[in-house]
């Protein structure tokens, strides 16, 4: 799709921007981008026409500046991490708290550690779509089919069991882990650990390290430092097919808080990746230790 989106936001309808889609439609597909520019204020709509160009562009660039190449991903992850931030913070009455860490946007460690925290979440989201889920009760029996979609401007959870007809379609942020009966806190504590396990074994503060160096590497791109120079020694086809996977991954999470609202603010896949993220961020001491959340408090 390459044409004008309108901006939703209220008291404004004069305000367009051209946007040219097509390598997020070959992500996610259109659908699920019209959803987005449909239901995104002007904010939102900038960051994702931004995510576009930066794509775009770095495409041009594989096999001639790799590293320029490079760059574009980058910034265009951290557009499509600022579109969700900046929607957080439009319906802050919806989610849980997160003004912590929307406060520090231009931060880049703060930007860079979305992924990794929602790659965590994928594995086990990715995980029932690519295999199903069982019933309880039905184990070793029957497998469900669950399929997101875009169902009448909707991001949707399908639910199959046989045949074509889903037999209901589920809200995405009105679902969460869950793991033996145990509580939230402890499934979102198993989350952190399975991410730890997963990060390089170094010696000190590995997700201080992790996350400081997965920022570090623009900079090293950009800049010499210390008598010395970095070059990347990745090619731009290697670094694209992991950036389009996480690319992939917040469009499909723009679009699911674009399009739905969360039964309740403290219960769900948003308020456990919240959680998490700022638990990463917090052990890599970007963030000072949390603080209760008065509206929770009260309530």
């Amino acid at each position: 799709m390459d044409g004008n989106a309108p901006d939703n936001a209220a008291n404004s309808s004069v305000d367009f921007i051209a946007i040219d889609t097509g390598d997020l439609e070959r992500l996610v597909g259109e659908p699920v981008v019209v959803a987005i520019l449909k239901a995104a204020p002007l904010k939102v709509q900038t960051r994702v026409a931004k995510a576009a160009y930066h794509l775009q562009r770095a495409l041009r660039l594989e096999g001639v500046d790799d590293e320029m190449g490079a760059l574009r991903l980058i910034a265009a992850e951290e557009e499509l991490v600022v579109a969700i931030f900046e929607w957080l913070k439009l319906n802050s009455e919806h989610f849980p708290e997160h003004r912590d860490f929307v406060a520090k946007q231009k931060n880049h460690l703060v930007k860079l550690a979305v992924t990794p925290v929602l790659g965590q979440m994928a594995l086990v989201f990715e995980d029932f779509l690519f295999n199903g889920i069982t019933p309880a009760g039905l184990e070793g029996l029957t497998s469900w089919r669950v399929v997101p979609a875009v169902k009448s401007g909707r991001v949707v959870l399908q639910i199959f069991a046989d045949g074509e007809k889903p037999l209901i379609e589920v809200n995405p942020l009105d679902v969460a882990i869950t793991k033996n009966d145990v509580s939230d806190d402890t499934v979102v504590n198993d989350l952190y650990q399975a991410f730890l396990e997963r990060l390089p074994d170094t010696e000190g503060n590995r997700v201080k390290r992790f996350v400081t160096e997965r920022a570090d590497y623009r900079n090293k791109l950009l800049y010499a430092e210390d008598g010395r120079s970095y070059s990347m020694g990745e090619s731009l086809a290697d670094v694209r097919h992991i950036v389009e996977r996480d690319l992939k991954r917040l469009l499909w999470c723009l679009a699911a808080l674009l399009t739905n609202k969360p039964l309740t603010k403290s219960w769900g896949a948003v308020s456990q990746f919240l959680t998490l993220y700022r638990r990463v961020l917090t052990e890599a001491k970007v963030l000072g230790p949390s603080k209760p959340d008065p509206e929770v408090s009260q309530s």
